[in-house]
């Protein structure tokens, strides 16, 4: 596909094209249509939310993240950008800029099922692991709409069950906070990879 070719595609276009290519496993032609739609002065944050969610994709995760934060301060209520970035800061121990994105999830106006996700991530931030569970699970009750989010939030609820089971196995002194902290950077990013779908 020549500049010229991609010159002449509006911005709707571009994003169809994007989203046919993605759904065919075509990774470098939806990255070529998604990168000439974010570098138009029209870009959407749409755009940049599907650009980062390739690079997701691709393991780029700084270049996800980028494209995040794009999409986040041209379209405040793309929520499940939020939480998607959220996953990328854990995944990069920035549980500090995780909590910061998430916590607009807690205002009023949010749809129910996102303010449980983000509030169970919170909750795992902090630590709480019952606590994140319950939120998440809540969360993943409500959301009818998105079910590739559900299947993350069943991933990280998974992971929680078996963190849970282990600590009621294991002596808690054995444990320092740091390699909990790991464990939980870990766990948020591999729930993360691989599973974001259009």
């Amino acid at each position: 596909m020549s500049n010229s070719i991609l010159a002449g595609l509006d911005q709707a276009e571009l994003l169809q094209l994007a989203l046919k290519a993605g759904a065919g496993n075509e990774a470098g032609s939806a990255i070529a249509y998604l990168k000439e739609a974010v570098g138009r002065p029209d870009a959407t944050a749409q755009a940049h939310y599907l650009l980062g969610a390739e690079y997701a994709q691709l393991g780029m995760y700084d270049r996800a993240a980028g494209e995040m934060e794009a999409a986040i301060a041209l379209d405040q209520t793309l929520y499940t950008a939020r939480l998607q970035l959220a996953l990328l800061w854990l995944g990069a121990s920035q549980a500090e800029r995780a909590a910061g994105v998430l916590r607009p999830l807690e205002e009023s106006g949010v749809p129910a099922e996102l303010q449980h996700f983000g509030h169970g991530l919170l909750l795992l931030i902090a630590d709480d692991l019952a606590g994140a569970r319950t939120a998440l699970a809540q969360g993943i009750e409500l959301n009818h709409a998105n079910p590739p989010l559900n299947d993350d939030m069943q991933r990280i609820i998974g992971e929680l069950d078996s963190r849970i089971a282990a600590a009621g196995a294991a002596a808690p002194a054995d444990s320092t906070g740091a390699e909990a902290d790991g464990d939980g950077q870990h766990l948020l990013l591999s729930a993360y990879a691989g599973n974001f779908k259009h």
